[in-house]
This record gives structure tokens, C-alpha cells and sequence, in this order.
């Protein structure tokens, strides 16, 4: 389960930089439900300066991707 997490969280990372141009940290919660391994939430740090638009977009991406509430908070220098 740890590799899923750390696969996960730098697929979105990787897939924001390239869709938004924003360089965030994604947190991904899983959980086992049953057989299945599923997303519980998630929560991306974005950098300051980011716009709300940006910030939308990219939370919108990851709530798709992810199938999963998703937050976000700002990152500290």
C-alpha cells in the first residue's frame, strides 16, 4: 500500500506540473476496503502565489483522478 501511495501522489504531482504549470505536493489517504485498496482523501499543498483559478482547476483534476475529496492548504517555504 505504501508504493500505491507514493505512486499516486507523484503521478498527480507530476500531471498538475504539466497540465497547470504548478509545482504541489499531493498527500494521498488510502484505505483498504475490502479486497480493494481505494482513495480516502487527499490533500494538495500549493505553492504561494498560485491563483484561485489555478488552485480550482487542479483540485478539480484531482477529485476526477482520485475519486476522492479533495483539499487543499498552502505550502510553507
Amino acid at each position: 500500500m505504501t508504493q500505491t501511495k507514493a505512486r499516486l501522489e507523484e503521478y498527480c504531482a507530476v500531471q498538475c506540473r504539466q497540465q497547470f504549470g504548478l509545482d504541489i505536493r499531493v498527500t494521498v489517504t488510502l484505505e483498504k476496503a475490502g479486497q480493494q485498496v481505494v482513495v480516502k482523501k487527499a490533500v494538495a499543498a500549493f505553492p504561494a502565489g498560485c491563483t484561485a483559478a489555478q488552485k480550482q482547476a487542479a483540485l478539480s483534476f484531482l477529485q476526477q483522478t482520485l475519486g476522492a475529496p479533495t483539499a487543499a492548504e498552502e505550502s510553507t517555504p
